[in-house]
């Protein structure tokens, strides 16, 4: 127990001081390059106008990037702008849109977070052809402000031949009065298991075609179709809009492709996009206790994993729940804080670690083991790869007077722990 109860300490003191560091990172991007302004742009057609093409952009805010005042009140406030200007090849603006937010959190903690993010989208119909853009982040509190310039493709959509638009993946679908909304998943990355787990693509049929017929795909990263659906639209619709659910055709973490083929006679259309799939706060399933007790192994007694996995099928889960009952830190709470912050401590590895080559989840990660053990780390030094040098990470724990080495040999993401200091 001498083991477990370190960790227990490392769990309970780590996450406080770290939500006091936080202040005094980059407020643009977290110590695992992970940026807290997030963006993606799809091309639509126009609804309106046959002669234009619409792009719609979509931002993901999180707090943690944002400058908040406290108020009278004791809340805190943050103001921002999101700002995209649009730029002609003599480099002249020739369209300009942008929104207002304001935020308001009751905690100063809450002004440091990095989850449930802020998503809005701003959508720009233009002729066809090429253009320069650039996304602005402005703070209205500081007087800061952040800039990502774009290389925009405004394609025809016109009625002539069968088109599609660019698929927008889902992580979730409301039904509100004034009809459905969509909150996209901009990171292209599924480590929910909760989420939505689909794809939003618009179908545009020729005006004298035929029906359209679409053959909606899964394939893994060598290709290979995992799922495959047939589909047939009716030509009288000037616009076919596509949701489509395929959580229950992916069995395992990995790389995949969603591919949609559209063919009207003889013309024919084809898009695709690539997404990637970790699985993160997995719930206590039959299925996935198993997944729950490897987890679990990272941080427990060896006798306790072995407890439960020698356990009877009927006896294996009371014993899961034991375990976590008897170290919760407020019994006389809903809120079990420890398991909340290891369980936590699984989804943030998933969503920063994860080795989509390897088709290893972030948890099983030599990074992620780390942090799931020790929380954080109080600073990152990382260097990109070189001619003869491979990218390498030092993680620097100074409550620990202890430094973690890690490298990516062999180019592909995966960071192996090569030294402790």
């Amino acid at each position: 127990m001498v083991k477990f109860a370190h960790i227990i300490l490392t769990l309970l003191l780590v996450s406080t001081a770290l939500a006091q560091k936080n202040m005094a990172n980059s407020r643009h991007q977290n110590m695992f390059g992970r940026e807290l302004f997030t963006y993606r742009f799809y091309n639509f057609a126009d609804s309106t106008d046959e002669q234009l093409s619409r792009m719609d952009f979509h931002v993901e805010v999180l707090n943690d990037v944002l400058t908040f005042l406290k108020t009278e009140d004791g809340t805190y406030k943050a103001r921002y702008e999101v700002l995209v200007i649009i730029f002609n090849d003599r480099g002249e603006a020739i369209a300009e849109k942008s929104l207002l937010n304001r935020i308001t959190v009751p905690t100063f903690n809450e002004t440091n977070s990095r989850v449930n993010p802020v998503f809005h989208k701003i959508s720009a119909s233009l002729p066809t052809g090429r253009y320069k853009g650039q996304l602005q982040l402005n703070d209205l509190e500081s007087g800061e402000s952040l800039a990502k310039d774009m290389e925009l493709n405004f394609r025809e959509f016109g009625r002539d031949k069968v088109h599609l638009s660019d698929i927008l993946f889902i992580d979730k679908i409301d039904t509100t009065a004034s009809g459905v909304e969509y909150t996209p998943n901009l990171q292209h990355v599924f480590d929910d298991v909760n989420s939505a787990f689909s794809a939003y693509v618009e179908l545009y049929p020729p005006e004298k075609g035929r029906d359209v017929e679409a053959q909606l795909s899964i394939a893994d990263a060598k290709g290979d179709k995992l799922y495959t659906v047939d589909r047939v639209y009716p030509s009288s619709m000037q616009t076919i809009s596509a949701v489509i659910p395929f959580r229950q055709h992916l069995k395992k973490p990995g790389e995949y492709y969603f591919i949609v083929e559209a063919k009207s006679g003889k013309q024919t259309a084809k898009t695709q996009r690539m997404f990637s799939v970790f699985w993160g706060n997995v719930p206590m399933a039959k299925s996935n206790l198993e997944i729950a007790v490897d987890q679990l192994s990272l941080v427990a007694h060896k006798r306790d994993i072995e407890a439960v996995r020698n356990a009877s099928e009927a006896e294996r889960k009371i014993i899961y729940d034991e375990f976590w009952l008897k170290r919760d830190p407020t019994p006389n709470t809903n809120s079990n804080e420890l398991k909340d912050e290891f369980f936590g401590r699984i989804d943030f590895s998933n969503r920063n670690f994860g080795e989509i080559a390897a088709g290893r989840s972030g948890w099983q990660t030599d990074r992620g083991k780390i942090y799931i053990v020790y929380g954080a780390p109080d600073n990152v030094d990382r260097r990109d790869a070189g001619m003869n040098t491979p990218a390498t990470e030092v993680w620097h724990y100074n409550r620990l007077n202890r430094k973690y080495f890690f490298a990516d040999r062999d180019g592909e993401g995966a960071f192996r722990l090569v030294k402790i200091e």
